[in-house]
């Protein structure tokens, strides 16, 4: 074995022995790997998103608030259906993220407010430059920014427990029982990118992600797996030693 191998297994050993003492770990370990993720050249990736590939033990779903309309189910979980019914996103009929009018002058005699996401809109553009309402060209629209602080103020638990329900109670999201309460927050929808950050039901990657292992599950349940798994943990960085 080369004295760098023998080094990179050393310091793999010292990761092991910090999982098995009670998973307390120092800076060390993630020095250790990172270090040597480095010298092979490979992007590590800092993204705030969370996705899910390969092998999963909790399942819980990819959460992102930055484009897609909002779950509609789930903000009515907290909230009246009048307070959001004009909220509606006219293309995939959830509620509206980041809230558009379209106000084209083919429309002008309808009473009601055209609204629609802006995610869902521009996809819908990308494909057919009609106007979703009707089938004309030239579709006029207008952020719609004192909706979207309206939005912003709506009463939420966390997606992540949402979600969680939904699994767990056998995928009925509308009239669902409650399951195990694993994050009770509750708060307003501009406070859910603070919240998700420290979130419980945040999903942790493998500390060996960066030699291949796509495993991604919650925190408590990463000890588990480093353990059960160390021998293939130790050949993924092997194969990349060579």
């Amino acid at each position: 074995m080369k004295q760098n191998q023998m080094q990179l297994f050393a310091q793999l050993l010292f990761c092991y022995l910090v999982v098995l003492d009670h998973y307390q770990p120092s800076l060390d370990y993630k020095f250790c790997i990172a270090l040597q993720y480095k010298r092979k050249n490979i992007a590590m990736s800092n993204g705030e998103d969370e996705k899910i590939n390969g092998e999963s033990g909790a399942g819980m779903p990819s959460i992102s608030l930055q484009n897609s309309c909002f779950n509609k189910n789930w903000i009515a979980h907290l909230n009246q259906e009048e307070q959001i019914s004009h909220l509606i996103c006219l293309i995939c009929k959830q509620i509206a993220n980041n809230p558009i009018e379209i106000n084209c002058p083919q429309h002008e005699n309808m009473d009601e407010s055209l609204i629609v996401g802006e995610n869902c809109l521009k996809n819908f553009l990308s494909n057919s430059n009609a106007c979703p309402i009707e089938p004309h060209d030239g579709c006029q629209y207008f952020k719609v920014k004192a909706m979207q602080r309206q939005i912003n103020e709506l009463s939420v638990i966390c997606p992540r427990q949402f979600q969680y329900d939904v699994q767990t109670v056998g995928g009925n999201e509308e009239g669902q029982t409650a399951g195990t309460v694993m994050c009770d927050f509750k708060g307003k929808i501009k406070d859910l990118n603070d919240h998700l950050k420290q979130c419980p039901l945040k999903l942790s990657d493998c500390w060996f992600k960066p030699f291949g292992c796509k495993y991604s599950d919650l925190e408590s349940k990463l000890q588990d797996h480093l353990i059960s798994h160390m021998k293939h943990h130790f050949d993924l960085v092997n194969q990349h030693c060579q």
